[in-house]
């Protein structure tokens, strides 16, 4: 009779064994852009889909308006790319990303900062930059640089974390551009009937 212990433990004990993180590189540099990419696309086809004259609505006071949402959406994905190395840009979103990227700011500044960006046109072109700077710093980081540790807002974590928080943080403002769409009767592009 065989003994089936030695073929039954080479299968079982891998098993067992805790599951080790996934090595950083290219693949998961592109997981980060491409799930960045899919919610800033998003974004901006929602930006795009609000008419100017409710660029300016807010559901109540002492929260941002549409606009400012937007503007907000922009500046912030900056504000995490500053902790991957990013210097603040030439372009459409550098006005923005000066007060955004530079560290120890203060929210009246960063609230009037996105206040003071009124024409749709400009916050369009603002979005359009800062995602495309974002996107093309990840796409050129090193492979080594996912886990390279960076300190954000009094923790110290991995760069690839920072982009997933990134991400995360997009999606939550994208929600609530989408929560602003829905009470003024605008739906989404993407979610609507195609004929």
């Amino acid at each position: 009779m065989r003994s089936f212990a030695l073929p039954l433990a080479l299968v079982l004990v891998p098993a067992l064994l805790p599951a080790q993180a996934p090595p950083a590189g290219p693949a998961v540099r592109q997981e980060a852009i491409d799930i960045f990419s899919g919610t800033a696309g998003r974004c901006l086809a929602l930006a795009k889909a609000i008419p100017e004259d409710k660029y300016s609505w807010r559901p109540m006071e002492g929260v941002r308006s549409f606009g400012e949402v937007f503007a907000h959406m922009a500046g912030s994905t900056l504000l995490f790319m500053s902790y991957a190395g990013m210097k603040t840009p030439p372009g459409p979103a550098h006005d923005l990303a000066a007060v955004y990227m530079k560290r120890g700011f203060e929210m009246p500044e960063i609230f009037a900062v996105e206040a003071a960006i009124k024409d749709k046109a400009k916050t369009l072109a603002i979005m359009e930059d800062s995602f495309k700077q974002a996107r093309d710093w990840v796409a050129a980081m090193k492979d080594s640089d996912m886990d390279k540790p960076v300190e954000f807002f009094g923790r110290t974590i991995s760069t690839r974390r920072l982009l997933i928080g990134m991400g995360d943080h997009l999606s939550e403002h994208l929600g609530q551009a989408i929560a602003y769409s829905r009470v003024n009767h605008i739906v989404p592009p993407w979610s609507q009937k195609s004929n």
